[in-house]
């Protein structure tokens, strides 16, 4: 099996950061690939194939995907910030539990 190269390497990880980036745009304006795809006069299986983290954009199609997202070019080579989660429910079980233990209360002073 052939080795891959550092310039190689790096070629692949930017078509999945880039795919990703489009994607999370996306997601954020939940938008659909057929909707952008109608936006863009084109097949919403060449938007899967292009999120699919394989298809070398060019700067043409990237420009094409930012207007169609109304976002600037830009957009798809900065880190997204990050988000905030504000409503978390957890829900922990464990048979080791004793059935006369009803509830769970944290140890207080412990060092």
């Amino acid at each position: 099996m052939a080795s891959i190269t550092p310039l190689e390497s790096l070629q692949v990880e930017t078509r999945f950061v880039l795919a990703g980036r489009i994607a999370a745009v996306m997601d954020g304006k939940r938008m659909s690939n057929k909707e952008l795809a109608a936006r863009m006069g084109k097949n919403p299986s060449e938007i899967s194939r292009w999120l699919s983290g394989t298809h070398n954009f060019t700067i043409d199609t990237l420009s094409e995907i930012a207007i169609a997202l109304e976002v600037p070019v830009v957009t798809f080579f900065t880190p997204a910030p990050p988000r905030t989660v504000r409503d978390v429910r957890l829900t922990v079980s464990s048979g080791n539990i004793p059935e006369n233990h009803a509830s769970f209360s944290p140890a207080t002073n412990v060092r």
